[in-house]
């Protein structure tokens, strides 16, 4: 089984993969750690925001827009069978893609979250570049292209978790769904 996390920023995605590794047994993976970071780094530029959205659009323009979850099904292949959590769709085209290589063992799930508790998240972690931004400064890179098409590809989601409440409201939440999955099987 593979689940694909989208959303915005900040809404949740790696807590939710990380829970569903630490009870469920799944492995994460996630674009950014995992395809676009080495990349950066082999080419010596630092991992930021605006670096791994350049990076990330530079491949779609030479390739095609599944191209990263393309590399994405490549490496949880080699990994061998399992269950993964992919933290980080973005684009229409990678779920095209995902359920193109796994078919009905491809899940994804959209998660939501406010703006303000989005910006805080992301400012309090500081990763990418992010720890001195102002909420304006935030909500303006919500425009860039491979911000702007999470919420087309959050149209194609499975089940929609809401990550307002706390995070015992959110693992509740991902416990259901888990259990909707394991009926189906």
């Amino acid at each position: 089984m593979i689940i694909g996390l989208t959303g915005k920023r900040g809404t949740g995605k790696d807590t939710i993969a990380e829970y569903l590794a630490k009870k469920y047994g799944f492995s994460t993976m996630d674009f950014t750690r995992d395809v676009l970071a080495p990349i950066l780094q082999k080419q010596g530029r630092e991992v930021t925001r605006d670096n791994l959205i350049d990076l990330a659009m530079e491949g779609r323009k030479k390739a095609h827009d599944g191209v990263w979850a393309e590399k994405m099904s490549v490496l949880i292949r080699m990994s061998g069978p399992g269950k993964y959590a992919v933290s980080g769709v973005r684009f229409t085209e990678e779920v095209q893609a995902f359920r193109k290589h796994f078919g009905d063992d491809f899940v994804l799930m959209a998660v939501v979250c406010d703006d303000r508790k989005r910006y805080e998240r992301c400012k309090n972690r500081g990763t990418k570049g992010e720890g001195d931004m102002t909420f304006r400064q935030y909500m303006k890179r919500e425009k860039k292209p491979t911000e702007a098409a999470i919420t087309k590809t959050m149209e194609f989601a499975d089940y929609a978790i809401d990550n307002n409440g706390t995070p015992e409201q959110l693992f509740e939440e991902v416990d259901s769904v888990i259990k909707l999955l394991k009926e189906k099987r």
